[in-house]
This record gives C-alpha cells, structure tokens and sequence, in this order.
C-alpha cells in the first residue's frame, strides 16, 4: 500500500461528502452534515 499525503487524503475525503469546517495549526477539521464524527487531517505543507 502506497502513502497517501495529508493534502490527496482531504481530496478523497471531500470527494465522499465530507466538508472542512475549520483549520486549527497545520489540521484541517472535517465533518459530514448528519454525522457528529469529526476527522483531523494533518496536512504539512513541506512534505510531498
């Protein structure tokens, strides 16, 4: 299995429904409207 970077993995995740509510620091918050879970995406812009 290949890695997948922070910034391809917030393109998967947004293409699914998930929408990004918030930016805190170099994490990005994503929710889904009817869903109370919460994903925290590192996304670290000096790493490929």
């Amino acid at each position: 299995m290949r890695t997948v970077s922070g910034k391809e993995f917030a393109k998967i995740i947004e293409r699914h429904g998930w929408n990004l509510l918030r930016v805190e620091g170099s994490h990005h918050i994503y929710g889904k409207p009817g869903n109370v879970a919460r994903l925290s995406v590192p996304i670290h812009r000096n790493k490929a």
